[in-house]
């Protein structure tokens, strides 16, 4: 596995070719973020989605009335990503269609997945372009996970997750990690703002599921010191927030989503998705969010 070093004065990063995904980011005190993939709990560091995000019904999805197989989050971990573009602090890595994707998926692409780095901060970019000769509908999204407790002497229960906005409190239950059926009103999200983290969440839950947020920007915070980080996904409609059940992990995944799960009461047609981009052909989609150190 190949990995590309970036750094933007004491900022620093390393991303791994396999999957796109960042394996590394320390700002100028020199601390970790990224979870370390840990193969005992998860191990992932920061899986990039594509084209679907979430579970799709019996590991398909139906594209112009035909079915197509296709797996969790889509296709986009094992293959590796060809460099396009690298500099000291940036790096464009490119996925495109071949055999084996099109079995999947069954359009011509280039999914592009940029990283650039900025003082105590970086900046992750997807552009997707559709190569075929027809509509490719397409979604997208992040999935980082990012260590917590971030500070010496600090518990998993010190943090808390900041809303920019006032929420409604909703949130998409998909029992087990699989289809959306149902929502709940999130009786831990204190004034529609504050979400306490606690393993519990994720444990009677899997996943937290935020669709059409007021928000694009949360903080991801010690509750005392307010040390952590702040994540913006101003083009995202869905914030996804899971840590691996009934495992303790010391990481929470802030997950940005062009796209849903499907739902049980729904069709498997991709073109139904909610948030789908149906995108013409020669068109390019382009999308992202920022980690800052706070």
């Amino acid at each position: 596995m190949e990995y590309i070093t970036l750094q933007y004065g004491k900022t620093r990063a390393k991303v791994q070719t396999k999957g796109a995904q960042i394996a590394s980011f320390q700002g100028a005190d020199g601390r970790e973020v990224i979870w370390q993939a840990d193969p005992a709990v998860w191990a992932q560091h920061a899986p990039v989605l594509f084209p679907v995000c979430g579970s799709v019904r019996d590991g398909h999805i139906r594209i112009a009335g035909e079915p197509y197989p296709m797996t969790k989050h889509g296709f986009t971990r094992e293959p590796d990503f060809a460099v396009s573009h690298v500099g000291e602090d940036f790096v464009d890595l490119v996925l495109t269609a071949s055999e084996q994707t099109r079995n999947m998926y069954p359009f011509d692409f280039a999914f592009h997945v940029t990283y650039r780095l900025f003082e105590n901060g970086y900046t992750t970019t997807f552009l997707i372009e559709n190569r075929s000769d027809r509509v490719m509908p397409c979604c997208v999204g992040g999935h980082p996970a990012y260590i917590v407790p971030m500070e010496a002497g600090a518990k998993y229960e010190d943090y808390q997750i900041i809303f920019a906005q006032k929420e409604e409190c909703i949130n998409s239950l998909a029992p087990g990690g699989y289809l959306i059926d149902g929502t709940e009103q999130l009786q831990e999200l204190q004034g529609g703002k504050v979400l306490p983290l606690n393993h519990a969440l994720f444990d009677d839950r899997d996943a937290l599921v935020f669709a059409g947020l007021n928000s694009r920007s949360v903080d991801l915070v010690h509750k005392d010191t307010g040390h952590g980080l702040r994540f913006d996904f101003p083009k995202m409609e869905v914030l996804a927030i899971w840590s691996m059940p009934h495992k303790n992990a010391d990481y929470v995944c802030l997950e940005p989503w062009h796209g849903m799960p499907g739902r049980a009461q729904d069709s498997d047609n991709f073109e139904d998705k909610p948030y789908v981009t149906l995108l013409d052909p020669g068109k390019v989609y382009t999308t992202w969010f920022t980690t800052t150190l706070i």
